[in-house]
């Protein structure tokens, strides 16, 4: 009878362990099935300073059960109206085609003020405004307060910067402690109307749809690589002021399915 060569099996076993080893660690410093989209890896380093890279995923908003709200279905739209200096531009053929209106600042306040005349009574709506005077809200969030509105349209002065980004998480905050307001229940969109390209949309875009508020935005004779083509659930490009009463109009029809996981692959992500 053969003997066994002990040794020799013992060499084969230490071998193969070794393999089953390596092939092991190899495999789990390969990427994994992350969903994350590339483009939200790649733009990790646009965050706004002191916010901690996150995943993509909606955020659950919980409800303060001393709140004092009421369960409503009530519709709320907050407005973000661009009054930054290039709205004083003259408009031309290509841009306002009207020349009734000497400039873009007097041609959005007649569109603003012709869509509000089909804003039903029942609809809350607040207004956000960066001019000569500053960066501020106008308007707070509310239904009896059309003349108001009107009013704060018509003191705009434009000058100034575009910070799109800034207002668009404040409107986003007043949309989500109305939704609180409401127990969880109505309708929250963010209408945004710029003549301008701003930095940090996306950041601020996400902001807003983890906290399940859409963006509508109307670009006013801007080009059409618009950020926020990428990032609103409605994006509409106006060349005349007939153009943006429409876009406005079309704010009040029936919301879009809404789901910030298949937010776009351009989104980077945002912290809580």
């Amino acid at each position: 009878m053969k003997k066994t060569n002990w040794y020799g099996v013992g060499v084969v076993v230490l071998v193969c362990l070794v393999f089953v080893f390596v092939f092991s660690c190899s495999d789990s410093r390969s990427p994994s099935s992350s969903k994350v989209p590339k483009a939200a890896i790649e733009e990790k380093k646009d965050v706004s300073q002191g916010d901690q890279w996150n995943e993509l995923k909606p955020i659950n908003i919980k409800i303060p059960e001393n709140i004092g709200g009421e369960a409503k279905l009530t519709r709320n739209i907050y407005f973000i109206m661009d009054g930054s200096g290039s709205m004083n531009e003259r408009t031309t053929s290509d841009c306002g085609g009207d020349q009734e209106f000497r400039d873009k600042i007097t041609g959005a306040r007649w569109a603003i003020k012709k869509f509000l005349e089909n804003v039903p009574e029942d609809v809350n709506i607040g207004l956000y405004v960066f001019d000569f005077h500053g960066r501020r809200e106008v308007v707070p969030l509310g239904a009896s307060n059309r003349e108001a509105f009107i009013s704060a349209v018509d003191a705009i002065e434009a000058s100034g910067t575009t910070p799109l980004a800034e207002a668009i998480r404040f409107g986003t905050d007043q949309l989500v402690q109305q939704y609180k307001k409401q127990l969880g229940y109505g309708e929250f969109r963010l209408v945004v109307v710029t003549d301008g390209i701003a930095e940090e949309i996306p950041g601020a875009a996400i902001y807003a749809a983890r906290r399940g508020i859409p963006i509508y935005a109307i670009g006013l004779c801007v080009e059409a690589n618009h950020p926020l083509r990428h990032y609103s659930v409605s994006y509409r490009a106006a060349d005349s002021f007939e153009d943006l009463k429409k876009g406005l109009e079309e704010t009040l029809a029936e919301l879009p399915s809404f789901d910030v996981t298949e937010f776009q692959e351009q989104n980077t992500g945002e912290n809580q």
